[in-house]
């Protein structure tokens, strides 16, 4: 049935996509998946997915009071892969017609029937089957949110950092958001439509006393409407990130040397993201990258080590309820007891190595292939009182948060830059130091773990993956890990 004022179903199709109008969109997006996988199939695939993204984005960046940028963009359009006899292919499109969908689906096959007579491995997909809607509810969307309040926002942040201390010499502020929705269909019979409503608000300071110059950086990330940016994390996020700036003038170059360290949530956090989490993702074990490749069931820390990737948590910035293959989504347990349990999977690695998919694809967007990814990895929290566990390290060091680094997961090799840190000395905290990071074998690093505090946080974040950016959160509880390498002055 067409729509009254429409006399034919492409100018229908055109006049929905361009609307936004929720229900008739999701309709749409329907048919116009299934001509994308139907003409896939015709062509001669034997697996074919689709997806259709609809998003709208906000980007607001004030520096010491002056507005640098302000942007919103609009992104629509659709990506398919067909699949042959282990050759994928990939095109997208932002012809979100009949005629486009049918185009992007025969392109498609034929790319993968050219590839087919390069591929090493023959292997077939196979999967779960979905289907569902999943509309998110917030408070206050953020079209109903005027401009005006966004930059007043942004200027509020911007002014406390300025005005914290009169060392604060630079202060960069900076307002995201995101909304998105997503239809996701494939030939094995899945039909998925979510929603994401994602704001941020990021404060980096710079703090100078004489030749002395020293940065902080503060984020606060979620998943929700933008009345969640009127919490307290996010209406102080520029006081904390000059608090820290300011401290860090009176803080020392610590000392290079092996340490036992106790890390702090975030930089825990980061280090089980990145050392450990990207070691996890699945896609490493056919391409043999990741120095995990022979540990599955096995041991890789002690019995009090508990690592998970969690995309169901509660307005968590990296949660989703349905994968961008259109998988179900459930909390993975990697390590168990530190056994190494589980691993993150795609339709693909599930298929190849033969396991089950958990729902671990994600893509930047339509314009881009699905790929296991993490979410909101941590480590999980244990037994041990925060102020014992500091009393208990006679000669270490406490460090906090994270400023840059790097991490091979073929090598396990990390190393990172923690925002600062403290002594440890008989127990109690000491001076602040700076200048220091921590480096050295994940699988020896998490070993020597001793100590895993019962407080628990979460960092939010965006994590990068051949190319591809997808929000994230990592985090856990403090841990100390004896006889570690720091480096320093």
């Amino acid at each position: 049935m067409y729509h009254q004022g429409y006399t034919d179903r492409h100018s229908l199709f055109k006049a929905i996509i361009t609307s936004g109008v929720c229900d008739r969109l999701v309709i749409l997006m329907e048919d116009l998946a299934q001509i994308a996988v139907e003409s896939a199939l015709d062509a001669g695939a034997s697996f074919a997915d689709v997806r259709i993204e609809n998003t709208h984005s906000t980007v607001i960046e004030m520096v010491n009071g002056v507005t640098r940028r302000s942007m919103s963009a609009h992104l629509r359009g659709a990506g398919v892969r067909a699949f042959i006899d282990g050759a994928w292919a990939f095109a997208q499109t932002t012809e979100l017609t009949p005629e486009g969908m049918r185009g992007v689906g025969e392109s498609a096959t034929k790319l993968a029937l050219a590839v087919r007579p390069l591929v090493a491995e023959r292997f077939e997909i196979d999967g779960p089957t979905f289907r569902a809607k999943e509309f998110i509810s917030v408070r206050r969307p953020f079209p109903d949110v005027p401009m005006e309040e966004k930059m007043e926002f942004v200027k509020q942040i911007d002014m406390q950092a300025r005005e914290f201390d009169e060392r604060v010499s630079n202060a960069r502020t900076v307002y995201g958001e995101l909304w998105s929705e997503l239809y996701v269909a494939n030939s094995l019979g899945t039909s998925v439509y979510i929603e994401n409503s994602l704001p941020r608000i990021i404060s980096s300071i710079t703090a100078r006393e004489g030749a002395n110059r020293q940065r902080a950086y503060r984020s606060v990330g979620v998943k929700g409407g933008f009345e969640m940016m009127m919490e307290e994390d996010a209406q102080t996020v520029g006081e904390r990130a000059a608090r820290t700036a300011v401290d860090l003038l009176s803080s020392v170059a610590v000392r290079g040397g092996v340490y036992d360290v106790v890390m702090d949530p975030v930089l825990n956090g980061v280090m089980v993201h990145e050392a450990f989490g990207h070691a996890c993702e699945a896609d490493g074990w056919p391409a043999h990258t990741t120095v995990l490749e022979d540990k599955l069931g096995q041991s890789v820390g002690p019995e009090w080590l508990n690592i998970s990737d969690d995309p169901t948590l509660d307005c968590a910035r990296g949660s989703y309820p349905y994968d961008w293959e259109g998988t179900k989504t459930r909390k993975r347990i990697l390590v168990k007891d530190g056994i190494l349990t589980e691993i993150l999977h795609s339709l693909e690695t599930a298929s190849r190595l033969g396991m089950e998919s958990n729902g671990a694809a994600r893509a930047e967007s339509y314009a881009h292939v699905p790929i296991p990814r993490m979410s909101n990895t941590f480590m999980e929290p244990g037994d041990w009182d925060v102020d014992e566990l500091i009393e208990d390290t006679r000669h270490g060091l406490l460090l906090c948060r994270f400023n840059y680094g790097y991490t091979n997961p073929s090598m396990g090799h990390f190393m990172f830059q923690a925002q600062y840190g403290y002594v440890i000395k008989k127990g109690e905290i000491g001076q602040m130091v700076r200048d220091v990071s921590l480096s050295g074998l994940i699988l020896e690093v998490l070993s020597k773990i001793d100590a895993v505090g019962r407080d628990f946080e979460l960092d939010a974040g965006t994590c990068g993956k051949n190319g591809q950016w997808v929000p994230d959160m990592s985090g856990g509880p403090h841990a100390r890990a004896t006889e570690v390498p720091v480096g320093g002055m």
